[in-house]
């Protein structure tokens, strides 16, 4: 068995016990390691120690329950994950999100979670146009041409992402959609795209969220932008739902392709455009375009 294997073997078992008490030696046991070499494998694969790992997805369960669950309340839901104190929990949670429990209940803003890793997609290689299923996320890369350019109306933002604190793009979207009905040129089968450059050390950045339109259309407060005809590398992915398609999957489908990239030596312009289907109602799908450099 692989060493990533081991820790996947990890991952999941803790997902299935986040509401039971969880030790380092039966996470070893599991790993057939020693709980000395089994922590610092784990440290390696996962950026994180087992125990700070189990605590965040803890919380990152406890934040969907108070997202669906209206009832319970908080003492009843932090003791259910582990957490001794409604203290404990509140300074777990605030230290992880930047917002107390209580604030997040009253107003679910889209949070960044630790998210349970997909391991074995950054070991394995995949082949184009063969679509591929691993831990609830599909994925096919294939190669495309764009023989005529596409063009966008939208908005851009300077952002600032520490995840796993609130996601500062939703208000940008949401803007975006207000102004949609009155936009002209719109496409209605088109794409929807978000666009992140600029990216500093302190993961500031500038993010652009457009819509695609007939022709480069004049609109007052919004910006245009163009994907010009060429060569592309196209990732498509679906996850089970929309919240789990911008959060965990594009994060892990960023990870994965900063590596297949690298791996197939592949010369590429560093730039990502996420393009959405607006045709589809589900709403679980993107596709990652990835211009070839020519």
């Amino acid at each position: 068995m692989e060493s990533w294997e081991c820790i996947e073997k990890v991952t999941g078992y803790i997902e299935e016990n986040l509401n039971q008490g969880i030790r380092i030696e039966t996470l070893a046991e599991i790993a057939n390691l020693s709980p000395f070499y089994f922590q610092k494998l784990f440290k390696r694969l996962v950026n994180k120690t087992p125990m700070e790992y189990v605590k965040l997805r803890r919380l990152a369960r406890i934040a969907e329950e108070l997202k669906e669950n209206s009832t319970d309340n908080l003492l009843t839901i932090c003791l259910k994950y582990g957490f001794e104190t409604h203290e404990t929990f509140s300074r777990s949670f605030k230290e992880a999100y930047k917002i107390t429990p209580s604030e997040y209940r009253a107003n679910p803003v889209v949070l960044h979670h630790v998210i349970q890793p997909d391991i074995k997609l950054q070991y394995t290689v995949l082949d184009e146009d063969i679509p591929v299923v691993t831990n609830g996320i599909v994925l096919e890369i294939t190669r495309f041409t764009l023989e005529s350019p596409k063009y966008f109306a939208g908005l851009t933002i300077d952002a600032k992402m520490e995840a796993p604190e609130v996601d500062p793009l939703s208000e940008v979207w949401n803007k975006l959609h207000e102004m949609m009905p009155n936009m002209k040129n719109l496409i209605p089968e088109g794409y929807e795209i978000g666009i992140s450059t600029n990216m500093g050390n302190k993961n500031q950045f500038t993010y652009y969220a457009g819509v695609e339109t007939t022709e480069p259309a004049v609109i007052e407060g919004m910006d245009n932008c163009t994907i010009d005809s060429g060569k592309y590398i196209v990732c498509k992915f679906e996850a089970e739902d929309f919240n789990t398609l911008v959060t965990d999957t594009i994060y892990k489908v960023y990870n994965y392709m900063h590596m297949w990239i690298t791996k197939k030596e592949i010369s590429v312009i560093p730039k990502a455009m996420e393009l959405y289907d607006m045709t589809k109602p589900e709403r679980n799908s993107m596709e990652l375009w990835i211009p070839i450099e020519e």
